[in-house]
């Protein structure tokens, strides 16, 4: 309620810049939660502010009606059929969190919101570091509960989880003199949450609530030590029973420190990666051609630290170790199937040698593939070795120490499936909603119609064919659809058993851009649209294409006898461009 309040004065002092929303959230889980709900936003009403104990949210567009006091909006939570009783349900704080912020979320999107306010204050955040600190945490765990930070519990949500704007990187940098490809969009936007208050105590924001007659709630349950550990960390922080360096000042103190290391990592990070060269970044194929340092990195050139103490060595030693880990984690959350910082830095430790030559050992001349972070590393020898494959993009490579990234293979019965169910009939047929493949690839769908649906051969009754669909599954190309492809190519050309030992020329073309494009395995983590059986008379699975190479398979279309066309759109997954631009690329 301190927030809402603040939050309104803000609101006046920039009447044409800032705009105020407030999100009163009715949980359904207990009888008098709709009532509780209600009595907030006539709170919020009569004194004259739109906001909530809980949540606030704001855009910069200029208001066009001003109110006193505008009505606060309530959302309310739908829990699934089969929960009769949501407050008895197992982990149910887990489960309302997510559906809180997946209602907050997409309450933020529809009205245009980028940002959301949290009411979180000093003494929330160390509670947080005293329980991290009491589970073992260490570094960025005890750095405090962040400022700012993407809206959580929204992974695929389509404007509000790291989506819903867009903007495009080069295919090739810009000094390059080849032909270019098409840019590729990549994702942005989305819900952030902001944490105003964070610098001040809980009793600060009282007294802003006591001095302005602002009315609020005080939950009994926050301060029972008996029922969660927060709580009892809670009491004991009220009673003063810790010892000194566990009480505020110190955690504060600790936070402080932690934040500072973290920053300083960062930029000791940033100074590694502008060691390392991007040769050629290709997001439609999902990799990325790096040339790592081919030398060892003398850590006194970027530790800043003074060299030949023997009792700084080992600190040294440790602390390059550190920087080297967060490093290759920053390269590989570029391709990786997995939200940032998926994978602990400790994950990373037994790797870094493999890609940053440690101190007094050479690049080996023989290296071996291997996994990390979602992320296959396969060298690529420049020498014309046969062990690895050459791409266009290798050309340029002048290092021994040059690695092909790209997604890791999928786990056999584990291929990320997407199931879009595209409308065909109709004289304007639009585009479905965004949908997020593997984690790494947003895509929609459309049709462009023609004089019908399925064209001649293919009897479809006129009076069906309003609401008609095409049911599409997106998954990964299988060794398995080439195959399919050369029959159906073979099949439309008539192909005598003679002609069929000789590869189509089509086909041919096709496994040449494949090669050039998505070279060995990395091909079969291209997403592939499929249009499954039994539309238009199908009485198999037909494979059509790869949407993010913008790749048609030769006369799998054609087959269908369609008068319209199909139609995609896709961006690549949000990433961080500080790496990309210090390696070279932008």
């Amino acid at each position: 309620m301190a927030l809402a309040y603040l939050s309104k004065q803000w609101e006046k002092s920039r009447p044409n810049d800032i705009s105020v929303t407030a999100f009163v959230v009715d949980h359904k889980a207990r009888e008098e939660s709709t009532r509780e709900a209600n009595t907030v936003s006539q709170w919020l009403q009569d004194i004259g502010i739109y906001a909530s104990p809980y949540t606030l949210a704001f855009n910069t567009k200029q208001m066009l009606t001003r109110k006193l006091g505008v009505k606060s909006e309530i959302l309310e939570l739908t829990w699934p059929e089969s929960t009769k009783s949501p407050s008895k349900v197992t982990a149910f704080e887990t489960h309302a969190r997510r559906l809180r912020f997946q209602a907050l979320g997409k309450a933020c999107r529809d009205r245009q919101i980028e940002a959301l306010l949290m009411g979180h204050h000093q003494d929330d955040t160390v509670e947080t570091t005293l329980w991290r600190l009491c589970t073992g945490a260490k570094g960025a765990g005890l750095a405090g509960i962040p400022e700012v930070t993407r809206i959580p519990e929204c992974h695929g949500i389509y404007g509000v989880s790291e989506s819903g704007s867009s903007y495009t990187i080069p295919s090739r940098p810009q000094r390059s003199s080849a032909q270019a490809r098409n840019d590729t969009t990549v994702s942005t936007g989305g819900i952030l949450i902001c944490r105003p208050l964070l610098p001040f105590p809980k009793s600060s924001l009282l007294a802003t609530c006591h001095e302005n007659n602002i009315p609020y709630v005080s939950d009994p349950t926050n301060f029972d030590p008996t029922l969660t550990p927060r709580n009892a960390i809670r009491s004991l922080l009220a009673e003063d029973k810790l010892p000194k360096a566990l009480q505020g000042p110190s955690i504060l103190s600790l936070i402080k420190s932690s934040q500072s290391l973290l920053r300083n990592s960062t930029s000791l990070s940033n100074t590694l990666l502008t060691f390392c060269k991007i040769n050629h970044l290709n997001l439609p194929a999902g990799t990325i051609t790096l040339t790592f340092p081919s030398n060892p990195i003398n850590p006194t050139s970027f530790l800043n630290t003074v060299p030949n103490k023997a009792e700084t060595k080992g600190k040294e030693t440790q602390r390059t170790h550190q920087i080297k880990c967060l490093t290759l984690r920053r390269i590989t959350d570029l391709l990786a199937p997995f939200p940032e910082n998926h994978f602990p830095l400790r994950s990373y430790e037994s790797f870094t040698d493999l890609v940053f030559p440690p101190q007094d050992q050479p690049v080996p001349q023989k290296r071996k593939p291997f996994t990390l972070g979602g992320v296959m590393f396969q060298p690529v020898n420049t020498k014309g070795d046969q062990d690895t494959t050459s791409t266009e993009a290798d050309q340029s490579v002048q290092s021994g120490n040059t690695w092909l990234l790209s997604r890791q293979p999928f786990m056999r019965n584990r291929l990320p499936s997407l199931r879009v169910e595209v409308p065909v009939s109709g004289l304007s047929v639009g585009y479905t909603s965004w949908m997020l493949w593997d984690n790494r690839f947003w895509v929609r769908f459309g049709f462009t119609p023609g004089q019908g649906s399925c064209g001649a051969g293919v009897e479809v009754a006129e009076d069906t064919s309003k609401g008609e669909v095409m049911s599409l599954l997106v998954r990964p190309l299988q060794p398995s659809d080439l195959q399919v492809i050369r029959r159906v190519v073979d099949e439309r050309g008539g192909r005598s058993e003679k002609k069929k030992k000789k590869m189509d020329p089509a086909l041919a073309g096709l496994l040449d851009r494949l090669g050039q494009e998505a070279p060995g395995l990395t091909r079969f983590t291209l997403p592939m649209v499929v249009i499954e059986k039994g539309f238009c008379g199908l009485e198999y699975d037909l494979p059509v294409g790869l949407p993010t190479l913008d790749l048609w398979f030769p006369g799998m279309w054609e087959s269908l006898q369609m008068s319209g066309r199909l139609r995609w759109e896709w961006m690549y997954k949000m990433i961080d461009n500080e790496p990309v631009e210090l390696m070279g690329w932008l």
